[in-house]
């Protein structure tokens, strides 16, 4: 009875608290931190996984059940899963993604492609996207079928996968169901290489007007989008890593990147959760 009961202590206070949580398991040997998640359910491990360190959330799982392991990472964001398998023995990952579902291993393999720490390895490869020619009307069916798949904004795509335009989800809901989705998308839209590194994803300007931007492939086709709060993890991690070192080497580099806009786009952030979205467009 004890033994329940602080395993739901322990889950209770991971779903509330996970980067609490993820600090107190990193000081722990990964043993031990894979004796404490084995209790966890499922539903605790995504915000857990998204404050840990891959590389340790990856020496942890390994430590695991395959089968447990695949369902930690089944329901974590698709860039977050995907560094994790990255930081594991090919072995081991090989095992993991073999227990996952079909989509999951397809969506999480497109990801494992890209080097890691370009934008191809952090976007969100599932999220919602439709042909130009799609009726309003059938966008909106689904995008109710797939909630999870939608970020802010619906992209929008030319026959042969390439971006075409973008359409956020006001402009969607208030447009005539017979609409095609093509007429009302803002064109010209911004985009990210998808071998992009994380230093130029960082600085993008697009950052301070929108909420999500849309990844390309070579040819220009849509191969997925990257959340802001995704840049906002790796600027933090960037930053308490670097804080740890004080040479003047680190302090010159840090005092470059607030110079191409890191500064900006913290204040970026800022605005946006004083009510700056109801200023936003359409956008990628």
């Amino acid at each position: 009875m004890t033994v329940n009961l602080e395993a739901r202590l322990r889950s209770v206070f991971v779903v509330a608290h996970p980067a609490e949580a993820a600090r107190a398991l990193e000081s722990m040997p990964a043993a031990e931190s894979a004796e404490a998640m084995l209790d966890l359910p499922v539903d605790a491990f995504p915000p857990l996984i998204r404050c840990l360190a891959p590389y340790y959330a990856a020496n942890a799982l390994a430590l695991l059940p395959v089968e447990k392991a695949a369902g930690a990472l089944d329901g974590t964001w698709p860039d977050a899963a995907a560094a994790v398998l990255r930081a594991m023995p090919s072995a081991r990952r090989s095992e993991v993604l073999g227990a996952l579902s079909s989509q999951r291993q397809k969506t999480l393999r497109r990801l494992l492609r890209y080097a890691e720490g370009t934008a191809g390895a952090l976007m969100d490869p599932a999220v919602l996207s439709v042909d130009e020619n799609v009726l309003v009307a059938d966008a909106l069916e689904r995008l109710r079928l797939s909630p999870q798949h939608a970020l802010y904004y619906l992209y929008v795509l030319r026959e042969n996968r390439e971006l075409m335009g973008v359409v956020n989800m006001k402009q969607l809901m208030s447009a005539r169901p017979n609409q095609l989705v093509g007429m009302i998308a803002v064109r010209n839209v911004a985009s990210i290489p998808a071998r992009a590194s994380w230093e130029s994803i960082v600085v993008h300007p697009a950052w301070k007007r929108f909420h999500a931007l849309p990844v390309v492939d070579r040819d220009g086709s849509f191969v997925g989008a990257i959340r802001y709060e995704s840049v906002r993890q790796l600027e933090e991690r960037w930053i308490e890593t670097r804080a740890e070192d004080h040479s003047a080497e680190t302090a010159s580099a840090l005092g470059e990147l607030y110079g191409l806009g890191l500064r900006g786009l913290f204040e970026w952030a800022a605005s946006a959760v004083l009510g700056s979205s109801d200023r936003k467009r359409g956008g990628s």
